[in-house]
């Protein structure tokens, strides 16, 4: 029974912090003391123990997070060479980015002509080169026959099998709907500015599915390249969470791949018109304002989603940027291995002595055992913060009933046997039967004589021969 338990305790100690059963078990003990929705992160071991995240009571939303805005307007200076803007526009609105100090920068704006000249083509592709980083975005869209994922598009997706939860419920799109859009070269991604499929609402689409692969929404980039993250560190749990990385942030969403709270609008930390990067000075992008520089389109005859789409880009980048609406993570961490190692020893030592009980006695105790592993884990989650090692305590009782159970340890008391029905001796002097009560009186006076001791024991006279009947009558005949 020792060796059992004790083994079976330190083997599940080993094996199950981090799997799902430890994640099912943390999310069942956290209902009782935190209100879903919430969101876990982390993976139970004593070197990432498990974070429970719940919705603030208030908005956390930093509007320091929000992006500088360059913004394409309806140019009514006529400062561009044409409106809407050409390639040989956008190219010296990108090249000016740089001159005033913007390495990394993203545009919203979707880089798309129907008969684009070809100079103004070459030289937007030389500017778009000339940063280290540039985060590009077009619609998408789901026809009948679908496209080729482009490279910059591939670059800033992950695996779908690497999606925790049902991946069938996100979006499918399989094209670009706008032909000959500019996606850039090595150095650039691509995000979805607006989902064909997906009707504008308060809940904004994070994420899409693209043959096998899970694509990104323009602000979900944006922000990783603020924080100076990759997609491979970006982990999905559809239904709970977005982490953008080990240290990224964390945001809502549900199992549609939505942001999973309404936004809030709010205004770009800084606002430039595009038509002043043209003659402004070297202090006209702030200086301290997060990277990257976004390139915003404000027209007035861009399409309604576009426009949409530009309203809420400065909430968008904020609210993932910042974690809004999440409270601060609690940590639950393990005690140190020595002490989780104590604790169970010492369960493996009672439910050793407990093994010379009675079955019922037993059963009791080790019911009691578990009812008492079950209240001290959840005490010390919702109280003092620590995660026990209460799954390997469990398994270590499961264990050692088993073993009560198939071996019998101490047997029962014997129980009183049934008495055995015997057939009644023959004795050599039977008891003569009972006799009627009418009978008694007569009897009596033949038996007092032969009940006498002093009367001798003589035998029997002899009987005469019976006479033959014909021989009495032959001598009477005579």
């Amino acid at each position: 029974m020792l060796l059992g338990a004790a083994a079976t305790a330190v083997s599940c100690w080993l094996v199950i912090p981090g799997t799902a059963i430890d994640r099912a078990t943390f999310t069942s003990v956290a209902r009782a003391f935190a209100n879903p929705p919430f969101f876990i992160t982390g993976s139970g071991r004593p070197d990432a123990p498990w974070k429970l995240r719940t919705f603030a009571a208030k908005d956390l939303t930093d509007k320091r997070r929000a992006p500088v805005v360059v913004s394409l307007g309806d140019d009514p200076a006529g400062v561009f060479q044409s409106s809407p803007p050409s390639a040989i526009d956008l190219a010296v609105i990108l090249t000016n980015f740089q001159r005033l100090g913007a390495r990394n920068a993203a545009t919203a704006a979707v880089l798309a002509w129907s008969a684009p000249d070809p100079i103004g083509l070459a030289a937007l592709d030389m500017a778009i080169r000339r940063f280290d980083s540039l985060v590009m975005a077009a619609p998408l869209s789901r026809g009948a026959v679908p496209e080729p994922m482009p490279p910059a598009f591939r670059k800033a997706s992950i695996p779908l099998d690497s999606v925790h939860g049902d991946s069938s419920a996100l979006p499918v799109v399989n094209r670009i709907p706008l032909p000959g859009v500019i996606l850039g070269g090595d150095n650039t991604t691509a995000g979805f500015q607006v989902l064909d499929s997906e009707p504008a609402g308060k809940f904004a689409p994070l994420l899409a599915r693209w043959e096998d692969r899970v694509v990104f929404a323009f602000p979900v980039l944006t922000v990783l390249q603020q924080h100076g993250l990759t997609v491979e560190g970006v982990r999905i749990r559809l239904g709970e969470y977005l982490k953008l990385g080990p240290n990224g942030p964390t945001v809502p969403i549900d199992r549609f791949g939505r942001l999973a709270m309404p936004l809030k609008l709010i205004a770009p930390s800084t606002q430039i018109p595009a038509a002043a990067l043209i003659d402004g000075g070297d202090d006209l992008l702030p200086k301290h304002a997060p990277e990257p520089v976004v390139l915003r389109d404000d027209r007035s005859a861009a399409e309604p989603a576009t426009r949409a789409f530009s309203k809420q880009l400065p909430a968008l980048v904020a609210t993932i940027a910042s974690d809004t609406g999440l409270a601060p993570a609690r940590a639950y961490p393990r005690l140190q291995p020595g002490m989780e190692l104590v604790v169970l020893g010492f369960i493996a030592l009672t439910l050793a002595a407990l093994c010379g009980l009675p079955a019922f006695t037993r059963h009791l105790a080790y019911l009691a055992i578990a009812t008492i592993c079950l209240i001290a884990q959840c005490v010390a989650a919702g109280s003092a913060d620590h995660w026990l090692p209460g799954l390997a305590a469990l398994a270590a009782i499961l264990c050692a009933w088993l073993v009560a159970k198939s071996i019998p340890l101490t047997p029962d008391p014997p129980r009183p046997a049934a008495p055995i029905a015997r057939p009644p001796r023959r004795l050599s002097n039977p008891a003569p039967p009972p006799t009627a009560p009418l009978a008694a009186p007569l009897a009596a006076p033949l038996a007092a004589p032969l009940a006498s001791p002093t009367l001798p024991t003589q035998s029997p006279a002899p009987i005469p021969p019976a006479k033959n009947p014909r021989q009495r009558g032959r001598k009477h005949h005579r």
